[in-house]
């Protein structure tokens, strides 16, 4: 028989008053117990966890979970302070940053959780300053080591283009990628790509591309010659006219600061074959050889400075000035459709026929000039 069945089959109420008053301290301590305990949140340099405790104190609570505060880790509220259910506490451990600020070394103390906000105390965050590696993850206990780079006047020729500007940059190459002007292989600048920048400095960037380029060109018809002994020595007449080709044709184009400055042909292909012409050339013995120094030359150097092919659209040419009527009747399209067309003996030629029949007068003033009349 159990003890609770002894008891409830005795008949002595004493026995079972004590059962009855055990019963109820037990029920009222486990109800109190429960009332005692509570949620709190800590704030572990950023990291959020939610403990139940029984404890009353911020520091009660931060010792039952491993953590001894010291001199100057930020908690908050003070470590005395007592804490209700569902409050919040903020523990901050004490860091030390180094941080490099263009190569010079300085160490912040500091409780923040990241490196932006450490860097935020010391006025070290900005649009325009670089700052290595990610700011927002979260700082270690044992702080760290981050690469500050404040920003610099640079004066900056990129081939054409003269600017003056501010910019956060280590080295001239990685001031030039900030700009979206990243140097090319082929590329030159003054400094060196990898010389640390200073602040006023002068960096002057000379482009240099080279490129593979491909054209559609003509290719021009060859001249199938064909002797012809009534057309004056080494006159051509196109006969038949030819018809131009067409051929790809590639080349290296290299260019600085985007000018032109070299061209190389490096591959054609013919697309359409040309077709030839026929030209005769003449075999026919010309005009006789004039030495220089003649009346002739006299004549032409008073009538046209001297130049035998001169045509001004006056409707006179060449040397002397023969209209085109004179000049055909004395034969001159044996040598040219104009006198400005053809040579000095040939124009001499037909000039001598015109005199023997006409006379000096053919050149009323420039003839009294020289006192050929």
């Amino acid at each position: 028989m159990s003890v609770l069945s002894r008891i409830n089959s005795s008949t002595s109420r004493t026995p079972r008053i004590a059962v009855a008053l055990l019963l109820i301290v037990l029920i009222a301590g486990g109800i109190m117990g429960t009332a005692m305990y509570k949620n709190v949140t800590i704030d572990v340099d950023g990291e959020l966890k939610t403990v139940a405790t029984m404890r009353t104190s911020v520091e009660g609570i931060l010792q039952e979970q491993g953590y001894d505060p010291s001199g100057g880790d930020l908690v908050q509220p003070a470590p005395g302070a007592g804490v209700g259910d569902g409050e919040t506490i903020t523990f901050h451990r004490l860091k030390t940053l180094t941080v490099n600020v263009d190569g010079s070394p300085r160490e912040i103390k500091t409780n923040a959780t990241t490196v932006e906000q450490a860097l935020a105390q010391v006025n070290l965050v900005s649009d325009s300053i670089e700052i290595e590696g990610p700011t927002t993850d979260q700082l270690p206990v044992s702080g760290g080591l981050v690469n500050v780079v404040l920003p610099k006047k640079v004066h900056l020729t990129d081939g054409s283009e003269k600017v003056t500007k501010d910019i956060a940059a280590k080295t001239v190459a990685e001031l030039l990628a900030d700009t979206g002007k990243p140097l090319a292989p082929t590329d030159e600048v003054t400094p060196a790509p990898d010389t640390p920048v200073t602040n006023n400095m002068d960096i002057t960037v000379t482009r240099i591309r080279t490129e593979t380029i491909t054209v559609t060109e003509p290719v021009a018809p060859p001249e199938n010659k064909v002797d012809d002994p009534n057309l004056v020595k080494d006159r051509k007449v196109v006969k038949k006219p030819g018809t131009p080709g067409s051929q790809e044709v590639t080349y290296e184009v290299t260019t600085v600061n985007g000018k032109e400055t070299a061209k190389k042909q490096v591959d054609a292909e013919v697309k359409v074959e040309p077709v030839a012409a026929e030209v005769a050339v003449g075999t026919k013995p010309g005009a006789p050889y004039v030495p220089p120094g003649s009346v002739w030359d006299a004549l032409a150097q008073c009538e046209a400075t001297g130049n035998w092919a001169i045509n001004t659209g006056n409707g006179f040419y060449g040397g002397v000035q023969f209209d085109q009527n004179t000049w055909d009747r004395w034969g001159g399209q044996e040598y040219a459709p104009r006198a400005d067309l053809a040579t000095r003996e040939e124009q001499i030629a037909i000039a001598t026929k015109t005199q023997a029949a006409q006379g000096w007068g053919a050149w009323p003033s420039c003839s009294s000039k020289l006192g050929l009349r």
